[in-house]
């Protein structure tokens, strides 16, 4: 009976992610008769590791949608990729909204013994995005983050991010820089789901038994540049690099047949109406 609870969880925890955006979605168009939000829609490609901790990489989607200004000039919601970001509190430098990430399930990835432990479902991860910035001369803005997630069907735990970003806007805002730093620390259970190998698996895959604990699971950094070549186009190119920590580096899917240095890269098209 327990098992078929947390079946039904996990079902609607998959569910939550595209119902959420779908709704977000909707409640912002429909209010765009009532407030002049600013759209912005693009997509592009991206370039990631297969599995967190692989050392093999694959293409992936980058689609972007961003509406700003939904009753005041700092409130937003942002879909980017595998995230959802926001703020609903209306004020000049504290923040207030929603998070959200998607991680795709790990199977048929390039490893084969990695391949050959059992599938890790897909999970959605919700929370909060609590931020402060900083409003510097020329623009600049200095930003603070505490970014904590967590599944709701309960069983890939949860993920706290703590982030400092910083972006500068260049020859009359044509251009924009943008960069930061991070550090996430996971719960047991998160670790347990995508670091840890039990005996059946370890026998499948000839990786080595190994029991992952929580703790912070990575430090990494990040920069782009944002190019706006007419009125309403523009064009970002963004990369990251992030290295694993304490029980993700030590872990065979990291140590033994991936890697603990994981990078990414991602080129996008934007229109802003």
């Amino acid at each position: 009976m327990a098992q078929d609870s947390n079946r039904e969880l996990e079902k609607k925890g998959r569910k939550a992610w595209p119902c959420a955006v779908l709704g977000a979605i909707g409640l912002i168009a429909l209010s765009s008769n009532a407030f002049a939000i600013d759209w912005t829609i693009g997509g592009g490609v991206g370039v990631a590791p297969d599995y967190e901790g692989s050392e093999d990489y694959e293409a992936v989607p980058l689609l972007h949608t961003t509406a700003r200004d939904l009753y005041h000039p700092d409130t937003y919601v942002q879909f980017l990729g595998n995230k959802l970001n926001s703020n609903f509190l209306p004020h000049e430098n504290f923040r207030l909204g929603m998070s959200g990430q998607y991680i795709a399930k790990r199977d048929s990835v390039d490893n084969s013994q990695v391949d050959a432990l059992d599938d890790v479902n897909a999970r959605v991860l919700l929370g909060l995005l609590v931020g402060y910035d900083l409003k510097l001369p020329d623009d600049q803005v200095l930003g603070f983050e505490f970014d904590p997630r967590w599944d709701p069907g309960g069983n890939a735990g949860g993920l706290y991010t703590m982030r400092v970003k910083y972006a500068i806007p260049l020859d009359a805002g044509t251009w924009r820089l943008f960069g930061g730093i991070e550090s996430t620390y996971a719960s047991g259970d998160y670790m347990e789901e995508y670091f840890s190998i039990g005996g059946r698996d370890s026998r499948r895959s000839g990786l080595d038994e190994f029991d992952a604990d929580d703790g912070f699971k990575d430090f990494g950094l990040n920069l782009g540049v944002t190019y706006k070549f007419a009125t309403n186009w523009s064009t970002t190119l963004s990369g990251s690099y992030k290295r694993l920590l304490s029980d993700a580096e030590d872990s065979p899917v990291t140590d033994d047949v991936g890697s603990a240095n994981q990078g990414f890269f991602g080129a996008r098209l934007d229109y802003s109406f």
